[in-house]
């Protein structure tokens, strides 16, 4: 299986993943053969990417790091937990941040949410999603196909995936690993509250757009900063997931120390990061940075693997970078990539398999040659001793 651009896909290629509709109703089965028809609807409905089989690929299992009803699962939770919060708040007027916010934390808002059963649900079904990663030792690719209009909720469900592939490698502890669960999936809950045209505005935000955009990771945190049952940690991933290690996020200014915190998270330090907040932070880049929207595609994972390094002890905690670079490939399995120099020079290609020793070396198989030409696979191993091939993503 590989990974191409929906505008390269051509009549005759047999889908590799199925593919799901706003209501996560299936729109087309994998297994499908591909019509101009199909292609044409899946372009309409936003798609950028897509994964086919093909007897060049056939060997190469993109094993999603959970299955499609887990995803499916947590996703319908999100949103249904979005969407009850969305109807409280239905007939209230409130126009400043200050307003806002004591509306959030009125008894009509706090328990229609607290008690709802879409949120409670979610929480049981925190288990189930844990029990999935908890198979996972590396992130060999995010292979979630996301729609434009459940982006919100599907990001949320990858950057917990991220997050506690990340944590399993910090051996954290079951409660911190539900905690940063259920912080994830509702990392960005608090951008209901703001307004939304300049949520899903496709340009640049004004300087006063933004101002308003930042104030969701204070509401998210006023909305479930009181539920027990949760734990205040998680609470604390809404609030700082746009912090910085260098003090310049926001909503706070706080600062990290660049170290991972041996003696265990703490919540009650106002002036700095907690670790749980940090792995969110990193996580949350990386996967919006990858996605696809409806105002660009998202950047090739190689480009946000360097992005990630080189935000290493301004943005990022320096030491959780090191562990993120352990368990998250710059080519991911699967993905196309270009030669960019020697005797294969502008030939292209897919990962064909990872190794767990050098992430950042895969095995490649070249399918087409610089003219664009199909070829008899040709196999590199970029491992090898005295191998200097250099190369980059091109899907």
């Amino acid at each position: 299986m590989r990974r191409i651009k929906i505008n390269n896909a051509e009549p005759g290629m047999v889908l590799g993943k199925t593919i799901y509709g706003y209501n996560y109703e299936v729109l087309l089965n994998r297994g499908v053969v591909l019509t101009n028809a199909y292609i044409k609807l899946l372009k309409n409905r936003g798609f950028i990417r897509i994964y086919i089989d093909d007897e060049e690929t056939e060997d190469i299992v993109l094993e999603d790091p959970i299955s499609d009803k887990i995803r499916i699962m947590s996703t319908k939770d999100i949103f249904r937990t979005y969407k009850v919060t969305q109807s409280s708040i239905a007939n209230i007027e409130a126009d400043t941040a200050e307003s806002i916010i004591k509306c959030i934390n009125t008894p009509k808002v706090k328990q229609s949410f607290q008690e709802s059963p879409a949120f409670k649900q979610l929480c049981n079904d925190i288990n189930y999603f844990l029990d999935e990663i908890m198979n996972q030792d590396i992130l060999s690719g995010l292979n979630s196909i996301k729609s434009f209009d459940n982006y919100t909720y599907e990001h949320s469900v990858d950057t917990a995936v991220i997050a506690l592939i990340i944590a399993k490698r910090l051996r954290l502890d079951k409660e911190k690993l539900v905690q940063i669960a259920i912080g994830e999936f509702l990392h960005d809950i608090g951008k209901i509250f703001v307004d939304e045209k300049i949520i899903n505005k496709p340009g640049k935000l004004t300087a006063d757009e933004f101002k308003l955009i930042k104030l969701h990771t204070i509401y998210g945190y006023e909305l479930l900063k009181d539920i027990h049952t949760i734990g205040v940690a998680s609470a604390h991933i809404p609030y700082q997931h746009h912090e910085r290690q260098d003090g310049t996020g926001y909503p706070r200014g706080l600062k990290g120390t660049n170290k991972l915190d041996s003696k265990g998270v703490t919540y009650t330090e106002h002036e700095k990061m907690i670790l749980i907040a940090e792995i969110a932070a990193l996580a949350d880049v990386y996967d919006a940075c990858s996605s696809d929207r409806p105002y660009r595609p998202g950047l090739p994972p190689d480009v946000v693997f360097e992005l990630i390094r080189a935000g290493a002890g301004s943005q990022f905690n320096k030491e959780l970078v090191d562990c993120f670079l352990g368990v998250v490939p710059k080519y991911p399995l699967g993905f196309e990539v270009k030669i960019k120099n020697g005797t294969y020079k502008d030939f292209t290609g897919v990962v064909a398999s990872l190794n767990l020793c050098q992430l950042s070396k895969p095995k490649v198989r070249l399918l087409h040659d610089d003219k664009k030409n199909k070829i008899s696979p040709i196999e590199i191993d970029l491992s090898s001793q005295g191998v200097t091939i250099e190369m980059e993503c091109v899907s």
